[in-house]
């Protein structure tokens, strides 16, 4: 049974482009034009069904997900890889760690869509750089977006290996961008936090100008507290003001960012 693929369907399948790999949520909040989630769990389906999209259940437990049966996952199946003109790709979407790696990059663009939503930020803008865990590229994500008249330009590495030597190099390149002011680093947990934190540390001194440019979050603080409203930490393990909402608030805080304030 053929069906007559609409804009909606090529925007799904870009979007899994895009991404690698994505749950239906993220589907759902990514294509939505009045900053509203939309159902479009039939849609999905009739797609896997007609060989456009391949569609499994993630192998692994994800703590972040609060169902108990483990999430279903689209990629873009063969065919429809050719008819949209994708890349071939040497990812294995199969691999667990790989899909949780892709996943949590597009949750982090989920809860920014749900800060525009709720006021938080306006104009914002989000650009996958990669789908490969731990390549070449410097960062995973690349945002902007305004939040009290001031422009953010944000970089985001997602997990990044605490084994990785090139780590610094990729900080430090991607600050030399000119659309990336600060980089955020998101842990999966404390611990890997800290120990990202401590190596840095000792890689570039205490007192390193990269203390005015890094912000460190955990997964689990973002999920619960979202993107704005977190309680980011600086280099040095300590509060940063990367959302400064009174000139008070930035002299209690060991972080400010270069701000540039937003046309009208």
């Amino acid at each position: 049974m053929a069906i007559q693929l609409n804009e909606r369907d090529h925007l799904i399948f870009k979007l899994i482009e895009e991404h690698q790999v994505l749950l239906e949520k993220h589907i759902s909040w990514f294509i939505a034009s009045d900053q509203k989630p939309v159902l479009i769990r039939d849609r999905l389906r009739k797609l896997f069904y007609l060989d456009y999209l391949l569609c499994q259940r993630h192998k692994e437990t994800l703590p972040w997900w609060t169902t108990p049966t483990k999430p279903l996952v689209y990629t873009l199946s063969p065919m429809t890889r050719s008819l949209v003109g994708a890349d071939e790709i040497d990812l294995d979407l199969n691999n667990g760690a790989m899909q949780r790696h892709l996943l949590e990059v597009a949750n982090l663009r989920m809860l920014l869509l749900v800060d525009e939503r709720d006021g938080l930020i306006s104009n914002f803008r989000w650009t996958t750089c990669t789908g490969e865990m731990g390549s070449s590229e410097l960062v995973d994500a690349k945002v902007s977006f305004v939040r009290n008249g001031v422009v953010l330009q944000v970089g985001i590495m997602n997990h990044p290996s605490i084994q990785d030597d090139g780590v610094i190099n990729k900080i430090k390149s991607s600050l030399a961008k000119p659309d990336i002011e600060m980089v955020w680093v998101i842990s999966r947990d404390d611990s890997h936090q800290q120990e990202l934190q401590k190596g840095i540390r000792a890689m570039t001194g205490s007192e390193s100008p990269l203390n005015g440019c890094l912000a460190f979050a955990t997964h689990q603080e973002l999920y619960k507290s979202g993107m704005v409203r977190t309680v980011w930490q600086n280099l040095q393990a300590k509060p940063a003001c990367i959302f400064i909402e009174s000139i008070e608030e930035a002299k209690s805080c060991s972080f400010a960012i270069r701000p540039q304030i937003a046309s009208a």
